[in-house]
């Protein structure tokens, strides 16, 4: 009877009773398409960020001589490897040696491609030097390379 009272005395029970439905049927369907009820699309989960690069492949070699000024080798120089909290043991050259004969010095192995090295050169009676290198990985490449110490004052 509430129902007449919307729609008026002069309307058919039939009639409604149609426009009661529709209404019920409207309002369901705004209800559907509120977004509060819409459950969300599942979405794919985000790739996983990039981790840090892969480390250099291969193994660098250089071959290290401690030289006067005028490129002469020194007899019992010694060549340490400097790291963060102070530097390896002295490891001395063998002599003699010659940049150009391809004999003595030092001859370091498996070192890293592309990460710096220092090294320190000293000799008796010589002010000890360091000096940093950039190993390289060219196959079948021997760098060489030198540490030039001046005399002590």
């Amino acid at each position: 009877m509430a129902l007449l009272a919307i729609f008026g005395p002069d309307r058919g029970r039939e009639e409604l009773a149609t426009k009661f439905g529709v209404t019920i049927l409207v309002i369901v369907a705004l209800a559907g398409c509120s977004r509060e009820s819409v459950p969300g699309i599942p979405t794919a989960p985000a790739p996983p960020a990039p981790g840090p690069p892969a480390p250099p492949t291969g193994s660098a070699v250089l071959w290290v001589m401690v030289i006067t000024e005028t490129g002469r080798c020194i007899e019992g120089a010694t060549i340490q490897t400097v790291l963060a909290g102070g530097a390896g043991d002295p490891i001395p050259q063998k002599t003699p040696c010659s940049a150009w004969d391809s004999e003595g010095g030092l001859l370091l192995t498996a070192l890293t491609p592309g990460v710096p090295l220092t090294l320190r050169g000293a000799a008796p009676g010589y002010a000890p030097r360091e000096k940093s290198f950039l190993p390289d990985s060219t196959p079948q490449m021997i760098s060489a390379v030198s540490i030039e110490l001046s005399k002590a004052q």
